[in-house]
């Protein structure tokens, strides 16, 4: 699987090549476009290549610029759970309109349960899914590839997971781990691998 980590204001946002073109997770914060196209640039990827989208969860860091992508074509890949908190971040950023954001809307989005991403993804060259996996917020969710990778937003590192004592992380590390995936891609800072 090709992954390509691009780096933006501390915000880490993935390229995935699929069958179809890139899928993009999480995007960074408004006012980055300029530094994303650059990243993609450097990759030799055109914006327009980037054909999917899906956002870990809907805080400005991660999902600053949705809509811009969506305006060039990229059809956002939403987990069913995540729908009521787009609203909630387009009126966090109404209260700020300084910040340049784009309010998310309803067009080109892809809502889908968890059976249906995996069925989705599938015709586009992935084997895995969308999966809810609250714990740093609660429309958070984690795109896991079987025996791969997991995509996880802003999920507490697994090894600081104790320090928590919440049981809801646990459950979301449960849920990755059923997958059986090798490779973690946070939301910030370097890759890690997990322990067999």
């Amino acid at each position: 699987m090709n992954v390509i980590t691009l780096v933006h204001k501390s915000a880490n946002s993935y390229v995935i090549q699929t069958d179809s073109g890139w899928l993009m997770v999480d995007t960074g914060w408004p006012d980055t476009f300029s530094q994303l196209l650059q990243l993609l640039n450097q990759n030799n990827i055109s914006v327009h290549e980037v054909n999917y989208l899906v956002v870990t969860h809907f805080h400005p860091d991660h999902a600053g610029l949705a809509q811009i992508l969506k305006d060039l074509g990229t059809t956002l890949l939403l987990h069913e759970y995540q729908v009521p908190y787009i609203n909630k971040l387009n009126l966090l950023f109404k209260k700020n309109p300084k910040a340049n954001f784009k309010d998310i809307t309803a067009n080109n989005n892809m809502v889908m349960s968890e059976a249906e991403s995996r069925d989705f993804l599938k015709t586009i060259g992935i084997d895995g899914e969308l999966i809810s996996t609250p714990g740093h917020s609660d429309d958070s969710i984690s795109l896991v590839l079987d025996h791969s990778c997991a995509f996880i937003g802003d999920l507490p590192n697994l090894s600081l997971s104790e320090s928590y004592d919440d049981i809801v992380i646990d459950d979301s590390w449960d849920m990755i781990k059923k997958h059986e995936v090798k490779t973690i891609y946070p939301g910030h800072g370097d890759s890690y691998e997990l322990p067999d």
